[in-house]
Parts: structure tokens; sequence; C-alpha cells
């Protein structure tokens, strides 16, 4: 590309490189040859010059070329431009093969000629300044380049004009200088401008606009600002996509940086595969010696050991090192971050001492090619000090650290996460080295930035990408927790601001994507709700697609999930109100305390993995109390989870033996205290105690592993629970506590949908008919009581007995004179729950079979689909836990369901999808409705998080197995009492005090 005086950047642009060289050349030929027979030998060199350098062969085009420049010299002699335009064919094929000395000579040589024969204000002038700075940025001398870049760019303003393509170039090259320096800020104005004046001249559907697109999206990539940056380099991907085809090398460009992103934010999968499609095409349309390819290779590697799989990573750094070796040789920048990576992966396997070198290599070449001050110069400083912290060296690692924060901030600011990341480090190294008060200040620093940039990124992500971006972020309330547990004396502001990030990240994904349904549910813009209304068709499609067996699922089923995840991308950014309410998951300990109840205290439950010098296996429980006297959060330290597990073990699996064990059994007369009881309130509650002296109200939060416990049923003595001496309130996290201002109000009861009684088992012939059926409120007075409203391995049987529960319910809806549907036999379907969708009543109330089931054998799900049914081998939890409805026994027992009709399941996936925002109270009075998996901050993944997605403000759920008369006694007394002017939750805590006099917990 340095060619008859043009930059190397013009290639990129063109779709096909060899008629575009030959168009240049034609013109060329025409200024300089006319009427000019003494060049014509120098022309046939050329013209084979020009061949060799289209298909790659640089060693005969050096040969070629060196041949020209003799002619040139000797027929039009060395202050000719023709000669000049032969040195500088020259100089660009050996910077091609990496002779950079050898180029700069003759690039400069070129340079003088041209200023001697056009003056220092001609475009060929400043050509020659373009050529020898890109030589200059090859080789990493990037002070040496930008005066040249300024001129030329100068030069070529005042002459061609700011909208001809040669000035376009320069600014591309000028703001690609400072981007590699590191300077943000100074290439942002031009990245703007050069775009303005592609989209003008261009229009938005050329691949120079797409181009600009790109290179600004690199530009905040490189400031932190991944919230910008995704948008752009998406709608260069569609634009080079649609003009270039998906084989072009700029379309392989825009996925391979689109990557490097995603890796930023930690979506790994995500830029695994656009790492794969880039180097599909690269190595196609470049072979397996070109340097663009060992990028590519080398990105991979590196992706590979931060997914933590060494053995797939070596391969690819290897190979491209031994290309970068051999193409640049061992003093190149490129060469020195293939030794980083080559160095991560002797450290991933623990031999340090083999890593070390490479990485003193490294650092270096960076010293030597960019200077002290470089952010590539302070990255290795910051790896060769992780490296000494593994080894034990730490002072010399916190030296090192030290260093390259300083550099970090200075050209990259003190919100930038590479100085986050710096003082991250700085700390963990000073906490191994034991001095936890200077380690202090950095942890403080570093949680405030990532929180921020963490409030910035959320609101681009999809749900998915949501819950990924939070599994990668969990390591900072590891680090931060870990902290606080390690070091008692720990200041103030460091235990509030870490109490602040467990309000941010619990249960966030959850409250984000809740809070962007319903602000465009209540939103009046109308292409928004048509968006909304075509990603919901497109959910609820692959909610059923999911459930089929795998070769009876849609074929172009990855693209309809892409399309899915792109338009709530898309809805994420369109509602402006959504952005408004981000505001709500911004809550802090002062809003928390400053609505705290009289006599009430909250707690935040929390688990993490445990960081002592370096990350253990151990994880930890602990909680923050929050109490009206204390002006900051209490932490105290609880228990291992080991041994929670081994009360578990003890206990048994079945919800009969961990009633027994735990909750002193069955009977009410049973009045001693189980060992494995008293085990656990002293693990759980005991070292608590002391905080909650006079205190009647607590509003919790758990965590982990605690979500599957029984807090108001743990035995405090031989005749008290913690019901009897507590008012409990469980929350999804302690930051509703800031939000709850309407919860004080009473709501009385107005309207109720109730759904019992369903016949399981129906046949085709009766679920195609039950879909066009009317309502029907007839239901049977019989009682069968089967022992569980639990799972069955092969069908349901039905349950009468909630035939019962709800007759009495619908009896004392209907003797207040509130309106009241009965939903029961044939019409307690899926179909007409789903119809609840947009309308929902203020209460729901389902007596049925729940369901949950635990994560899919692996060995099972490799061997297809055939054995069981398919929700026993979703990977989705959402996809194993729901309800079963009327004729849910058909497709239970592993029958294909029938084509425009509902199986009767109603998977948390589906109930997700619906709109229940009317909805105060959902009541699902079935077995296990608790349940689900446990996803870090997140929490419970089960019917529970389904419904608050759907919208629901307040749900009772169970966490065993439900028997049919006590629970409808105990639903019974609690409308009761709510229609007699309590609270929800008097209402609740009343019934459950009452059925406590009669029954032991199991019951209530």
């Amino acid at each position: 590309g340095y060619y008859f005086g043009m930059g190397i950047s013009y290639l990129v642009y063109c779709p096909s490189p060899n008629s575009f060289m030959k168009s240049i050349f034609l013109l060329w030929s025409f200024v300089f040859f006319s009427s000019c027979v003494s060049a014509q030998t120098w022309k046939e060199l050329n013209d084979s010059l020009n061949y060799f350098y289209n298909n790659g062969d640089f060693e005969k085009g050096i040969t070629v070329a060196e041949e020209a420049v003799s002619v040139a010299k000797k027929e039009f002699g060395e202050s000719h431009p023709r000669y000049a335009t032969s040195l500088n064919n020259l100089a660009g094929l050996y910077s091609n093969t990496g002779q950079y000395e050898k180029a700069e000579s003759l690039y400069i040589r070129a340079k003088d000629i041209y200023r001697n024969v056009s003056g220092e204000t001609h475009p060929n002038y400043a050509t020659s300044l373009n050529n020898l700075a890109e030589l200059y940025v090859s080789m990493g001398h990037y002070t040496k380049a930008e005066p040249l870049l300024i001129q030329s760019m100068e030069i070529r303003k005042k002459f061609l004009g700011e909208f001809d393509p040669a000035f376009d170039q320069s600014l591309e090259n000028l703001i690609d200088l400072y981007q590699k320096m590191g300077q943000y800020e100074k290439a942002e104005p031009f990245y703007i401008q050069i775009k303005e004046i592609r989209k003008k001249n261009l229009g938005e559907n050329h691949p120079q606009y797409a181009e600009s697109l790109n290179n600004l999206a690199l530009l905040y990539q490189g400031m932190g600002q991944y919230e910008k940056a995704e948008p752009l380099f998406l709608k260069a991907i569609e634009i080079n996509k649609k003009t270039l085809g998906e084989n072009h090398p700029q379309y392989a460009i825009s996925l391979y940086n689109l990557g490097l992103l995603y890796v930023g934010i930690g979506l790994y999968e995500k830029a695994e595969l656009l790492f794969l499609k880039t180097i599909e095409i690269e190595k196609k349309v470049y072979g397996e010696f070109d340097l663009r390819y060992a990028e590519s290779l080398n990105q991979l590697g590196g992706l590979y050991l931060s997914m933590g799989q060494s053995n797939k990573a070596e391969p690819f750094i290897i190979q491209a090192k031994e290309i970068r070796k051999k193409v640049l040789g061992e003093n190149h920048l490129d060469y020195a971050t293939s030794l980083d990576n080559e160095a991560k992966l002797y450290i991933f396997r623990s031999q340090y001492k083999k890593a070390e070198p490479l990485y003193i290599q490294s650092l270096e070449i960076r010293k030597k090619v960019l200077g002290e001050s470089h952010i590539k110069y302070a990255a290795s400083l910051n790896n060769l000090a992780l490296l000494y912290q593994f080894m034990g060296k730490y002072a010399e690692a916190e030296l090192l650290c030290m260093q390259a924060g300083i550099i970090f901030k200075n050209v990259l600011g003190e919100t930038h996460p590479f100085y986050a990341t710096s003082l991250n480090n700085r700390a963990l190294i000073l906490q191994s080295m034991g001095l936890y008060e200077k380690a202090e200040p950095f942890m403080a620093l570093y949680s405030k930035i990532i929180l921020e940039k963490a409030k910035n990124i959320f609101g681009i992500l999809s749900e998915k990408e949501k819950m990924t971006f939070l599994q990668k972020n969990i390591l900072l309330l590891q680090t931060q927790n870990s902290f606080i547990y390690n070091y008692r004396n720990i200041s103030s502001p460091i235990i509030t601001d870490n109490f602040n990030l467990q309000l941010f990240f619990k249960s966030l994904a959850l409250t984000d994507t809740r809070n962007m349904r319903e602000s465009i549910i209540n939103g009046k813009d109308k292409v928004i709700k048509k968006l909304f209304d075509e990603w919901q068709d497109i959910r609820n499609l692959l909610a059923k697609q999911y459930l089929l067996q795998l070769n009876k699922r849609l074929t172009n089923l990855d693209s309809i999930e892409i399309k899915a995840e792109g338009l709530e991308k898309e809805l994420n950014l369109l509602s402006s109100q959504f952005r408004n309410q981000q505001q709500a998951v911004r809550i802090t300990f002062q809003d928390v305390y400053k609505n705290l109840r009289k006599d009430e205290v909250a707690i935040e439950f929390v688990s993490f993995g445990l960081n002592n010098k370096k990350l253990t296996d151990s994880t930890m429980y602990a909680a923050y109390i929050i109490r009206q006297q204390d002006s900051i959060p209490i932490f105290v330290p609880l228990f291992e989870e080991k041994q929670l597990q081994r009360l578990f073990d003890s206990a048994g699996t079945t919800a009969t033996t961990l009633v027994n064990k735990f909750y002193r059994g069955l009977k009410i007369k049973n009045n001693s205290t189980n060992s494995l009881g008293k085990d656990l309130y002293e693990l759980l509650w005991h070292p608590l105690e002391p905080y909650l002296k006079g205190i009647k109200k607590i509003s919790y939060s758990p965590a982990g592993k605690l979500y599957s416990i029984a807090f108001h049923a743990l035995p405090v003595d031989s005749t008290t629970l913690l019901i009897d001496k507590y008012e409990l309130q469980q929350y999804t996290s302690t930051r509703q506590i800031a939000l709850r201002s309407q919860e004080s109000q009473i709501i009385k009861p107005s309207g109720i949908a109730l759904f019992g009684d369903a016949n399981f088992s129906m046949d085709s012939l009766q679920l195609v008919k039950q879909r066009t059926s009317q309502s029907n409120t007839d239901f049977s007075t019989s009682i069968y009581t089967p022992s569980t409203r639990g799972s069955n391995n092969n069908s349901w049987p039905n349950l009468p007995g909630t035939a019962k529960e709800v007759k009495k319910i619908s009896d004392l809806f209907n003797q207040n004179k509130l309106s009241t549907k009965l939903f029961v036999q044939t019409t307690a379907s899926e179909e007409k729950l789903k119809a609840l969708s947009g309308n929902s009543p203020q209460i729901l109330h389902i007596a049925t079979h729940g369901f949950f089931l635990p994560e899919p054998d692996k060995k099972k799900k490799e061997a297809g689909f055939d054995q069981g049914n398919t929700y026993t081998l979703a990977d989705d939890p959402l996809l194993r836990s729901g309800l079963i409805l009327s004729g849910g026994n058909y497709a239970w027992s592993g029958k294909t369901p029938i084509e425009g009709v509902e199986d009767g399941i109603a998977t948390a996936y589906e109930i997700s999808q619906l709109n229940l925002s009317n909805t105060e109270l959902v009541v699902l009075s079935a077995c296990e409705t608790a349940l689900g998996d446990v996803k870090g901050s997140e929490g419970v993944f089960g019917l529970q998080r389904a419904f608050k997605m759907a919208g629901v403000k307040k749900l009772i759920v169970s966490l065993w197995q439900v028997p049919d008369k006590e629970t409808a006694e105990l639903m019974t007394a609690f409308y009761t009492y709510w229609m007699k002017g309590k609270t929800i939750n008097e209402s609740f805590t009343q019934a459950q005090a009452d059925m406590r006099k009669k029954y032991s917990p199991f019951y209530w």
C-alpha cells in the first residue's frame, strides 16, 4: 500500500485491491509517461512490481524494486520525483518484510527529494511525510511519527480541503497513532470529524463509514466506555456484512474488534465465536504467515487462558509467537505481546520460573520502543508484579504495581479500568504482606471505579449478558468481603462502601430487566412497544422450542436466539424511561437506614470465596446488620459453607427427614430440640443475637444455601422458635427496604383468580377441545389427598384436595362481595393462566403440583433427549421449574406437544414472559415453589424469580411438599386477616402464628 505516493490504508477500503492498484498505476502512468519513451523500462519494472506486491511475493518484489531504483537513478537522476517514487516503493517492500532500518533511510531520501522539487506545501511532500510516519508507527516510534502526521494533515487540509480522501486518510492515521499512544482524549474529536465527513460524502452504508464507526468504537473501548463502543461495533459489522460480504477482511476486522470488547466486559463465549470466525476468514484471505492472522491467534489463545483452558490456549499462543518472530524479529512490540501470553500460560500451570524471563524480555522491548511512560510498558510492569506476588516476592511486586498505577493514572485518568485493576492488584499484594491498613485506600478506590463502570455498562446488556457480566465481577464482592473478614480493624467507610456493593449487585439482573419491562409497558412510545411485542413473541417461541427434542427443533434456532438478544439490547437502549429508572438500583446504606421502621433491623446475608493471600476453596458466610442506633453496617462473620453442608447431609434428602432433624418433626407435641436443629441455630443465628436485643422486626435477605432454610421455624430452645421472637420478612435484597414506601399502606383485597383441582391426565383430543371451551366453575367436593403436591417421575396424580382449598377461598371472597374467577378441572389450564397476561388480577392463587428439577447429569445429557422428558435435561433452571396444570401429564410423559395447544406445563421461563404487573400477590400453593438454582448474587432461579420478572409485587411460596388440609387452613386464615384490615405481611404472620399453636412447622 506504499506504492505511487499513496498512504497504506487506502487498500483497506477497496473491495478489489487489484483493480484499485491498476487504477492508481494508470493514473500515475498518464501523468508521468505521456510522451516519455525513455521511461519505458522503468514502467515495465513497475508493472512487474505491482504484480509481485499484489500476490504477496515480497522477495521477488524487492529484487524488481531495487532494479527500478537503479534504472530511475540512471534515466532521471537522484533529484527527480520518479527516482523518489522508486525509493518509496522499495521502502514499502522493506517495511512489509520487517527491514525497517533500510526502509527508513529510503523514505527519508524520498521525502527530501519531494521537498526540494515540490516544496513543503505540496501533496506529494505530504504523502512522503505520511509514509515515513507510518513506518515509525510500525516500528513503535510513536513520538517520531506524531509531528510528521500532523504536518502531513495540515498540508492536505490546506491544499486539498477537508473533504478530500487524502485528508481523510491523514485523520485516520493520526487518530490511529493517538490510540496506540493511549492518548484517547486527543483522538476523539478527530474520530468524530472523520465519521461526519464520510457520512456526508459516502452515506451510512459505505465500508469507509463503517471503518469510521469501528475506529470510534475502538477509541471508546480504549477509554473504558464500553457502553458507547458496542452499538458502533455492531453497526460497522452490519454495514460490512451487507456491502462486502462475510469473507472480506474488513468484515473480519469488525468481528475481531467486537470480540475484544466482549473480552473486556467478560463475555468470553461470545468473544470466542467472533475470534474463531475472524481466524477462519484471515487464514483464507492472508494465509498462515500473516501478521493479522497471528494477532487473532494470539487473542484467541489469551481468551482461552482467561477461560481457564490452558491446553486449548497453548497452540494458538505458540503459533502466533512463531509467526511474529519470523516476520518481525524478537524486538517488536507484537512479539512482546506473544511473550506475555506465553508467560501467562506458564503462570496458569504454576511454572513461575519459566514465566519470569519472558515477562522481563517483554518489559525490555516495550521500554526500548515505547519508553517508560506508555501504558503498554505499565502493563508489563503490572504483569511482572502479579508474577512476583505468586512467587512470594511481595516487596518487588508492590513497587512494580505502584509504578504501573502511576503510568495508568497519568495517561488514562483516574476512572479507567486499567488504573482500577492496578489499584486492586496493589491492595491484594499489600494484604499478602499483612499490610491491611496500607491496602485499605486502594481497595476503596478500586471498588468505587468498578461500581461506576458497572452502572454504565449494565444498561446495554441483554439478560444473559448481564448474568455473564455478574459472574465475572463477582470476584469484586469476594475480594471486598474477604478483606473485611481478614481485617477486623477496618475503617467505617470501607464497610459502608462494601455494603453498598452488595446492594448494587444483589439481584441486579432481575431488577434491571424487570424495570426495563415495566417502563416499556407503562410508557407511551408505540415504536418501543412494537419492538417489545416482537421480542416477547420470539421469547415465547423459544420457550416452546427448548422443550422439544433436539431433532424436532427448528434448524435456525441459533439465529432466532441472536435476534431475540439483539431486540432486547435495542429495547434497553431505546427506553429512556428505563435508563431513568436505573436510579432505583443505586440504593445506598443511607437509603435503607432511613427507611427502617421502629424496632426493625435489616440483615443482608452474603456468601463469598475467601481470599486469604490467595483465593482459597473456602466459601464463607457473613451478615451485614443495619440498626437504627448505628451509623454504619455491622459485619458479622458466621461460618464456612462446608459446616452447613455437613448439617444438610446429616439431615437426609427428603422433606420429612429434613423437618424431623431441623425443625422438631411433624408433631406439635414434640418439644425437644433436635441436635441438628440446635446446631443449625448456633451456626446461623446465634452469632447475630448480641445485635438484636430489644428488636422485634427483622427484614432479611438470604444468600447461597440459606435460601433453603426455613428461618421462621429455626428452634431457639426446647420451646421457642424464631417466629416466636421476631416478625420475620424475607426480601430479595435489603435494597427493597428503601423502596417499600407503599408497603406500610393497607392495601385491601379486591379480586382474586384461583386455579385448582386441575385435570392433569387428558388425552390429545381433550387437550384440543379445552383450548376453546368456556370457563367451568363446577368442581368436585369429594376430597382425595395424595401424599404430596411434589414432583413425580412418570405422571402427576390429580389433586381433588385442592378443590376444597380454592372453594373455601372463593366462598370467602364472594361473601365479602369481591371479584372472584375460578379455574378448575379442564379450565385450570396453562392457556387460561397465560390469558391473564396484561390484565392480571390483584391476587393470583394457584393450588397445584409444582416442580423443580436439579441440574441435568452431563452423561445423560450427552446421550440425548430420549431418556425421560426434556424438562429433566434442560440447561436453563427456568425450564427445570414450573407448575403443572390441566393436561400436563401428556407432555410430561414425553409425548410431543400438540401444535397450537398449550401443553399444561407452565415453566418458569414461560411465566417470566407474562405481564402480571397488576398483581399484588401470587400464592403458589404447590410444592417446593421457593426452590431453584442459586446463582451468585442473583439468588434463586425458579418460579419465584419468574413471577417477579413478570411484575408481581409479593409471593407466598413453599420450601417443601405442601399438605392439602393444613395448607387450605393456613391460606383461609391469611385471607381472613387481610380482609379485616391488616397488611399482607401482618396477615400472613398472624396466620402462621395461629397455625403454630396447632401444628408443627412442617404445616405452616
